[in-house]
């Protein structure tokens, strides 16, 4: 189970050059709106066809958000990702690359300054079993304990200091699937002389082998809790579909 948070690094390093004067903030609001049609990219090593037919339509597309929002493919794990996500996996007990059929990422949606971004991801894992070990592991306690590990070290490498007031708390979301896991992650990061409190809420939810992650990230304060809440009702439906 392949956490796609860790995609908040060069976000958040993005966030402090804008923060310093650094001129980034440009590249967020002059990207060019991702199309309804735009394909999600996926695994291509070992996929089956069908499971990535199935995990592209469980993303997040262009046409689920309202206007002024765009979208920018998401980009490939660096090998420090995929160690980060191998450490969790092992540490939480869940499935890793080589049970998965399929591994679909949405693209990244963002909107205005300071940065706000959605992101989604679905993957297929291969066989029942597998599938029921991995609810029962996000069902239980360690799990959070390993997530809250791996988001520390994400905010580490994102600021190059270890950050501070780091907490993961539940949050109220509606059910879907087999199991639905919502968990909002706050904590304070400091680099360039420039100090951002980064708020990220992370919501897993799966069905039939499908498990399809999704992030919203802001500054300051939580994600718009109103599209938030649409947004997560759009993944649910095309899981439960």
């Amino acid at each position: 189970m392949r956490l796609r948070i860790l995609s908040i690094v060069p976000l958040l390093a993005l966030t402090l050059a804008a923060c310093g004067g650094g001129g980034s903030k440009s590249s967020t609001t002059t990207s060019a709106p991702t199309t309804a049609t735009s394909a999600p990219s996926s695994t291509p090593a070992g996929s089956d066809p069908a499971a990535t037919a199935r995990a592209q339509k469980l993303v997040l597309v262009q046409a689920d958000f309202p206007a002024g929002w765009t979208g920018t493919p998401a980009a490939a794990d660096t090998p420090d990702q995929k160690a980060a996500n191998q450490e969790f996996e092992t540490c939480a007990g869940v499935s890793g690359d080589a049970d998965r059929s399929a591994d679909v990422k949405g693209d990244d949606f963002s909107m205005g300054s300071p940065v706000t971004q959605v992101g989604s991801e679905a993957q297929i894992v291969k066989d029942e079993s597998t599938y029921r070990k991995d609810v029962t592991a996000i069902k239980g306690s360690k799990f959070q304990t390993c997530l809250k590990d791996l988001l520390t070290k994400a905010l580490q490498q994102a600021s190059g200091s270890a950050p501070t007031n780091v907490q993961l708390s539940p949050i109220a979301v509606a059910t879907y699937g087999d199991v639905t896991f919502a968990q909002r992650l706050t904590g304070t990061i400091s680099a360039q002389g420039q100090t951002a409190n980064v708020v990220v809420d992370l919501v897993l939810i799966a069905k039939n082998r499908a498990e399809v992650l999704s992030t919203f990230i802001n500054l300051a304060q939580p994600f718009d809790q109103a599209l938030e809440k649409n947004l997560i009702g759009k993944l649910g439906a095309k899981l439960d579909a």
